[in-house]
């Protein structure tokens, strides 16, 4: 489905069900959202959406080790 006018389509959620919060950085280590990121996921609008999953982006990149 199409949004009207100039509305971003909807979001897909980050999760990849692999839920485990790190309680080092707070972060979950699956999708990289906070607990209040993820139960607060369904009211963000597509625009709050798209700017926290380019903040996971660094999350990933700045939290994540190679083993």
């Amino acid at each position: 489905m199409t949004p009207p006018g100039n509305a971003l389509p909807e979001v897909e959620s980050p999760c990849i069900g692999a839920c485990l919060v790190d309680h080092g950085h707070g972060f979950c280590v699956g999708c990289w959202r906070t607990l209040r990121e993820i139960s607060d996921w369904h009211r963000y609008s597509p625009q709050e959406k798209h700017a926290l999953l380019a903040q996971l982006e660094g999350r990933r990149a700045t939290h994540s080790t190679v083993h």
